[in-house]
């Protein structure tokens, strides 16, 4: 059972690590490549990307063969080089996740802030502090951490020694249990309960602005109103008429980008949830384990050893499904998705055929209107109006 067991482990590292390098990179090279891709939101999404790579490159297949194998083969070095990326990826993640909540929040609730400044500059200076931030938390982390030697005693009374990679490693850290308390309930606090509380937040604000526009998608928009008024005098009729289709265009573009937006922001809560969702167990175990077993001597029952397996793969899976959420929740990554995944096969040419035409009728949709709208509608109301003009002289004359 405990091969089985193994073997198992060992294949889903290999998915892990398999998916995890293709699906991150070539999200990561999906955003670089396309010009048109490199937005605020994507950014941030390949900043979290970049710190999921960066997991399963350094992490996954170590952590393969040192859970394999039941203790830790590798040296004090890689010890505490493992826990640095640990640490900062998780640290990346987090931030990167509230700085897209807060960029979602902007856009929607203050849209005319948002655009007052350079967002270009300011996604610098962001992604620059995510990543500081996150290097700086991840070096205590790394300092305290070290290879722990345990002795195990043997049917034949002969006694084995393990090696695991833990933090702290230090006796004297271990048996301080204000440490050990303080320690753990900060990084809850920081990785867990204060992102997810702020994200709750601005995602209620959100939902709130989003409630409280929703006219603008569902009401009768300004040109029935305008049509609906419009008066009987000819010339006057098509002067309304003309600013009734300018309204209908205004309108039509400001549903599509409320609708576009709203979607951006349901695909960012779905990667929030996602995150807090696979990242749950493993809070749980570290509070029980560090606080309750280590400092209080609580018992370690089948519970918790489940609950430490499952912590164990989600927390790995974790870094390898943002890009499957990406493929089924945003069109435009599922075309490149299946452009670079796929490009031997025919659909590759039908889907960029379907794209040219699609972007060729939104621009001719687009540029037609203002070459109409304001000389041809002038020109023809000139028109009309000697026209009645005319009319009326010749009505005088043969009277």
């Amino acid at each position: 059972m405990a091969i089985a067991y193994r073997i198992i482990a060992l294949i889903l590292f290999c998915l892990v690590y398999i998916v995890g390098l293709i699906g991150n990179g070539l999200l990561i090279f999906i955003v670089f490549r396309q010009k048109n891709l490199r937005t605020v939101p994507n950014l941030l999404v390949v900043s979290l990307a970049v710190g999921d790579f960066l997991f399963v490159l350094f992490c996954v297949p170590f952590g393969a063969v040192a859970y394999s194998l039941e203790y830790y083969p590798f040296s004090t070095f890689y010890c505490r080089f493992e826990n640095f990326i640990i640490n900062l990826s998780l640290g990346v993640s987090v931030f990167s996740l509230l700085a897209l909540s807060v960029d979602r929040y902007k856009i929607i609730a203050k849209p005319l802030a948002s655009h007052a400044s350079d967002p270009s500059n300011q996604l610098k200076i962001v992604v620059f502090f995510i990543w500081l931030i996150a290097i700086i938390l991840a070096i205590p982390e790394t300092v305290y951490s070290g290879l722990i030697t345990e002795r195990v005693s043997q049917v034949d009374n002969s006694t084995i020694e393990l090696v695991y990679c833990w933090c702290p490693n230090e006796h004297s850290l271990l048996i301080n249990h204000t440490f050990m308390i303080v320690r753990q309930i900060l990084r809850l606090i920081i990785y867990y309960l204060m992102p997810f509380i702020c994200i709750s937040i601005f995602y209620s604000l959100i939902a709130k602005t989003l409630f409280d526009t929703r006219h603008v998608i569902y009401s009768p928009n300004t040109s029935a109103r305008m049509m609906k008024s419009m008066p009987d005098h000819l010339p006057a009729r098509m002067y309304y008429h003309s600013q009734a289709k300018r309204a209908a265009n205004q309108d039509l573009h400001a549903r599509k980008q409320l609708q576009a937006r709203q979607k951006v922001a349901k695909t960012v809560l779905f990667l929030c949830l996602v995150f807090f969702i696979c990242w749950l167990p493993k809070q749980l175990h570290d509070l029980y384990w560090f606080i309750g077993v280590l400092v209080y001597s609580f018992k370690w029952n089948l519970f918790w050893q489940i609950n430490k397996t499952i912590a164990l793969i989600l927390t790995y899976v974790y870094s390898c499904i943002n890009p499957f959420a990406l493929y089924f929740l945003s069109s435009t990554f599922r075309y490149f998705y299946k452009r670079h995944l796929f490009f031997w096969t025919k659909t590759n040419c039908c889907v960029q055929q379907k794209l040219n035409k699609s972007n060729q009728r939104a621009q001719t949709s687009s540029s037609n209107y203002p070459r109409c709208s304001s000389i041809n509608n002038s020109s023809t109301i000139y028109y009309e109006l000697n026209r009645i003009k005319t009319s009326k002289n010749c009505q005088q004359q043969s009277l």
